[in-house]
């Protein structure tokens, strides 16, 4: 899958002993599949397919928390956005898409988008998670 994200890598990827730091200072343990991401590209910021991607780098991880109604939480973190009104996070496992302002309870309006890394890079291709 990360074929997909050839354009927008923001390279040097992050270093294993790197991505352990930061999660240990936040309490929050990434997916496998996405620590591989990292480590491949530091975040990442471009268009694929029908989408935009926006994913945090390892120290940009750190300023999710000041999303009020999203702090984070061992199994509840937010790991990017479409560069616009979308931050995507990860709840228990499955990748999300929520808006950062809310209409209603946070959640009524988080969208699921994928059980692994590559389910939602393809989610986000096919113009997913507005």
């Amino acid at each position: 899958m990360l074929e997909k994200l050839r354009h927008g890598y923001q390279l040097p990827g992050a270093a294993s002993a790197e991505i352990e730091a930061r999660e240990a200072a936040l309490g929050i343990v990434l997916p496998e599949e996405y620590k591989t991401f990292l480590r491949a590209s530091n975040g990442f910021n471009d268009e694929i397919g029908r989408g935009y991607l926006a994913l945090w780098s390892v120290d940009e991880l750190a300023m999710a928390d000041a999303y009020e109604l999203f702090e984070l939480q061992p199994g509840r973190f937010l790991i990017g956005s479409n560069g616009g009104p979308t931050a995507y996070g990860i709840i228990d496992g499955n990748y999300v898409s929520i808006p950062f302002v809310f209409a209603g309870p946070w959640q009524d309006e988080v969208h699921e988008l994928g059980g692994n890394f590559d389910a939602f890079i393809a989610a986000i291709e096919a113009g997913k998670g507005w």
